[in-house]
């Protein structure tokens, strides 16, 4: 039995309130209602977070006027700002105490904002100066990344507090990532409106008509799942909030081992993210066409639909820990020996490029699973902290682990700076300015070295750092029992009754 957390209730729990929180547990609370709510709140927010991401720049540019130095300034300007409200984010969202829940609230909350933020670029006038155009989209960015702060930690939060019962909870987690694999395919069709609606349309109005059609979805989506969605885990009590102070809530944080683990584990993902961001390198030098990697992203996905079906009973047999770092190696292995065997084997086009396909799509075959795998561990570290300190710190850890992501996208980016540097890169254009293929063997060799090898060691470094995850076995089965004490008293101490289940 471990000693006291911090800002656990002092209330004696007698054993059928114990038995019974071990029984909330094993229940099912999740309707197919609970199911759709939480993943139609994120897949509103994907086709949109698509539609944004592939057309904002080029209205912007097109219809705005706006020159693209002008925009990567006001990104610039906004992503130094944007460090202070995450900074704060974390901890409002941890302390929120609301009859609605703790996070629930953040899905509606902060939908005014984000709709200002989303909404006013696409109806902005075309005639404005440079200067007026950074001031409004370094205002609109910022109000964006305020709303975002709040909801996007709120979104995962809720995840783990929908439901006491971990292998309902593992479920929902593979059912969001399958409904994931479909794709974002809706804002995929938008080129189609823009070239085959009656041209008396002007373009501007079909890019702002399927930018209103995909804000729609989003606050609908995310009202809906405000409205569907529940608490289910008991909350600390303000008195017990006041407690665990600052210091004492970062302090449970920081030394939360789990969590440490996962940061390694996300600071390692840059293997991979340089690999990602030499693919074009790779595909026209080495095989001669960007879009043989189009090609064969058909094919890399397919292992997904067959596999992940399979995790929750996979996490069964083997356990979350070790079927992540399992995943993780086998996929760093397996990128090793690609290296090794090289992307021309043969060097005849046809059967290498079959090669290479068929070795990608081992490589990436367990990509759903290892990303089942790092949802579900995050539910871990949530339920690590509450075991240790008697209060959830889910905006705090999302924060952490948030600065960690950015970093590591920040040395990926740099480094794959560094290292097509190193190679001496300078792009072959013909007489009509078309981009052929490099054809120095040293530069080539480089390319592959870098795309192959550099997702072979961090996808093996990610799965050592998962192996540094200290809940599992034992450990975990002590952590749910005396978490089960530690809910007991809080609905003793509230007097408030466990929820009944849809069943019930």
């Amino acid at each position: 039995m471990s000693e006291k957390p911090i800002g656990a209730p002092e209330t004696t729990v007698d054993d059928e309130a114990v038995l019974r929180q071990l029984n909330q547990q094993k229940k099912l609370y999740l309707s197919p209602k609970h199911y759709a709510a939480y993943i139609l709140s994120g897949f509103g927010d994907k086709n949109w977070e698509t539609f944004n991401g592939t057309n904002l720049f080029f209205f912007q540019t097109t219809f705005l006027g706006a020159r693209a130095d002008v925009l990567s300034y006001s990104s610039v300007v906004c992503s130094v700002m944007d460090t202070f409200d995450n900074a704060i984010s974390g901890p409002l969202i941890d302390r929120t105490r609301t009859r609605w829940g703790r996070v629930r609230p953040y899905l509606i909350l902060t939908l005014p904002l984000w709709f200002i933020a989303a909404f006013t670029p696409w109806v902005l006038p075309g005639s404005m100066s440079q200067a007026a155009i950074f001031v409004w989209f370094l205002a609109l960015n910022y109000i964006g990344s305020v709303a975002s702060s709040f909801y996007d930690p709120s979104y995962q939060a809720i995840l783990f507090n929908i439901t006491p019962n971990v292998a309902e909870r593992n479920r929902l987690i593979a059912t969001d990532a399958y409904v994931d694999l479909a794709g974002v395919w809706l804002p995929s069709l938008f080129p189609f409106l823009v070239d085959y609606l009656p041209r008396s349309i002007p373009s501007r109005y079909i890019f702002m008509g399927g930018a209103f059609f995909f804000i729609a979805s989003v606050l609908i989506f995310r009202t809906y799942g405000f409205f569907a969605l529940k608490e289910r885990v008991p909350l600390a009590s303000r008195e017990e909030m006041k407690q665990a102070n600052i210091f004492q809530t970062v302090k449970a944080v920081g030394t939360c081992r789990p969590m440490w683990a996962l940061l390694l584990k996300n600071f390692w993902g840059v293997g991979k993210g340089i690999g990602t961001k030499v693919e074009n390198y790779f595909w026209l030098n080495c095989m001669g066409k960007i879009s043989t990697g189009t090609i064969a992203g058909l094919f890399t996905g397919l292992p997904s639909y067959f596999v992940l079906p399979l995790a929750p009973k996979l996490t069964k047999k083997f356990g979350l820990r070790t079927l992540g770092a399992g995943s993780y190696i086998f996929c760093g292995v397996s990128y090793l020996v690609m290296w090794l065997i090289g992307y021309n084997p043969t060097g005849n086009k046809l059967i290498d490029t079959v090669w290479i396909i068929f070795a990608l799509t081992v490589c990436g075959s367990l990509n759903s699973i290892q990303r089942y795998c790092s949802t579900a561990l995050k539910g871990d570290v949530y339920d690590y902290v509450e075991w240790k300190s008697g209060i959830r710190n889910e905006g705090t850890i999302t924060a952490a682990m948030g600065y960690i992501t950015l970093l590591s996208n920040q040395v990926a980016t740099v480094l794959s700076g560094l290292v097509i540097n190193a190679l001496h890169y300078k792009p072959l254009l013909n007489a009509n300015g078309v981009i052929i293929p490099q054809t120095n063997s040293k530069m080539l060799s480089g390319i592959w070295m870098i795309f192959a090898l550099a997702p072979a060691i961090g996808r093996i470094m990610e799965g050592v750092s998962v192996l540094l995850f200290n809940v599992h076995g034992k450990t975990r089965d002590t952590m749910m029992y005396e978490l089960a004490k530690i809910r007991a008293a809080k609905v003793i101490d509230t007097q408030a009754a466990p929820e009944k289940t849809d069943n019930e």
